[in-house]
């Protein structure tokens, strides 16, 4: 395992910790829906658009106490108390870096508490608004589960789709039902070559 993986598997252990501790806090506080979407938002539409400011609340040149203020301006007002709370404990322990994996194990814990199913697809083309209505519909019908979908572009697909659900992979693409094709046809190949070898080498 590279040094990288052990950060990034370090980073996803405390994020599934920190979030927990948040959606206890936000469920007493019934506000759970609320505070996950702002942490998210914090993500998708501050720390990523603004990488100087994420690299400020990340440097461990800066204490606790001088990246207080920072947060009070860049989010006070403008997220619940929850929310603001809970990145000032987050900045307490030296943990900032880990926002995104904090976010992204919220929204799966969350998720989970609603008995909700994290299904991820990935297409040729951009989904219509009808069909990525006809897929969650068609997922509903299998899970038997309520659907939570997200999708992307693979430009390595020809046509078709790949589902990912959980770990779970079901690749129903047009490239991969070629190779399927391919190798039942090498398959078939091998044993039309294996039974005239065999016939031929029987003796008469």
């Amino acid at each position: 395992m590279s040094n990288h993986d052990t950060i990034d598997a370090g980073r996803q252990h405390l994020g599934n910790v920190y979030a927990k501790a948040l959606l206890a806090a936000a469920e007493k506080a019934g506000q759970a829906d609320q505070v996950v979407g702002e942490l998210e938002s914090i993500v998708s539409d501050v720390l990523n658009k603004l990488p100087k400011l994420d690299s400020m609340l990340k440097t461990p040149r800066l204490t606790h106490e001088e990246r207080l203020p920072i947060l009070d301006r860049a989010f006070g007002g403008r997220v619940s108390p929850t929310t603001l709370t809970f990145l000032k404990v987050v900045s307490r322990h030296g943990r900032l870096d880990c926002l995104r994996a904090i976010a992204r194990a919220a929204r799966k814990q969350l998720n989970a508490a609603r008995g909700l199913v994290e299904v991820h697809v990935e297409t040729a083309f951009p989904l219509s608004d009808h069909t990525r209505e006809r897929v969650i519909g068609r997922l509903r019908e299998l899970l038997k589960r309520d659907v939570v979908l997200s999708t992307a572009v693979n430009d390595e697909l020809i046509g078709g789709l790949v589902v990912r659900v959980g770990d779970t992979v079901y690749d129903a693409s047009v490239a991969a039902s070629l190779k399927r094709m391919a190798q039942v046809t090498l398959d078939h190949t091998k044993q039309t070559i294996r039974e005239s070898l065999e016939r031929f080498a029987m003796p008469t």
